[in-house]
């Protein structure tokens, strides 16, 4: 009866120990990974984030200033669509030169 209860409790022992060494090696490399990831992660939504903030600032320029004229070129008139004859925003007539100017600034 003894030798089977120390034989079963050095069974247990070592699936203990096997279990911790296991865990422990591979902690090391997820953890790793899991810090990495975050960190990635993180990066690529303060990049984003800075896009959009830049592309708000720039549409901001193409809106009607005090006066009714286009805060980007400076008309004083106001833009017409080219097809119907209709008034439209500065946003929507510079839409071309906004999407350059972003196109331009660096990644």
């Amino acid at each position: 009866m003894a030798v089977g209860g120390l034989l079963l409790l050095g069974v247990v022992i070592l699936i203990v120990k096997w279990v911790l060494i296991t865990a422990a090696i591979l902690a090391i490399p997820f953890g790793i990974w899991f810090a990495y990831d975050r960190a990635a992660q993180r990066r690529a939504r303060r990049d984003a984030e800075a896009v959009v903030a830049r592309r708000h600032e720039i549409e901001s320029r193409a809106v009607l200033d005090a006066a009714g004229g286009c805060g980007w070129c400076g008309m004083a008139s106001g833009h017409r669509d080219h097809r119907t004859g209709w008034a439209i925003t500065p946003r929507a007539y510079h839409r071309h030169e906004i999407e350059q100017t972003l196109a331009q600034l660096p990644a």
